[in-house]
């Protein structure tokens, strides 16, 4: 006979954890429709701060107006929208100029579609046509440092179990 100390652990506890988790994992809708809230919310961010996903400040407005770029209507911040299913999780910037902002344009010129002049307010007066110089990157989609901080802090709570 000894005078060992045994300690006995039952696995029951584990074992339900890791069914729980085994059920979560067939599933992911709820974690990512909460990554997909929280990556809006940063994207709608970036219009009020006038910054792309890597910190960098967008181009100013070439009127020199100080005004924050992409905010005069909403419209560009106002259009955008998640959507997540089991395994997947989308951002969808709708409005039809969201590329050209989000990548740059070249340089192109502008021809009138159903008139022979171009003219506007305070312009130079009729015109065959405009080059225009083109569209400065302003990047507003993509996954920030702070982002990707916050959909591991999401993934953590989700795997303790009952918190996401």
């Amino acid at each position: 006979m000894t005078d060992a100390l045994v300690i006995k652990v039952d696995d029951a506890q584990v074992q339900r954890w890791f069914g729980e988790l085994l059920r979560r994992a067939t599933d992911l809708s709820p974690l990512m429709a909460a990554i997909g809230e929280s990556v809006l919310e940063s994207t709608q961010g970036r219009f009020r701060t006038g910054t792309g996903p890597d910190g960098v400040a967008w181009v100013p407005l070439a009127d020199g107006s100080g005004r924050t770029p992409l905010t005069d209507t909403g419209r560009m911040w106002q259009d955008i929208s998640p959507r997540a299913g089991p395994n997947w999780m989308e951002l969808t910037a709708h409005a039809r100029q969201a590329r050209w902002h989000q990548k740059g344009t070249p340089a192109y010129t502008i021809t009138p579609k159903g008139k022979k002049a171009l003219a506007w307010p305070g312009g130079p007066g009729p015109r065959k046509k405009v080059n225009h110089p083109g569209l400065p990157a302003r990047p507003f989609m993509g996954i920030s440092a702070e982002d990707d901080q916050r959909i591991g802090d999401l993934g953590i709570a989700w795997l303790e179990l009952g918190r996401a």
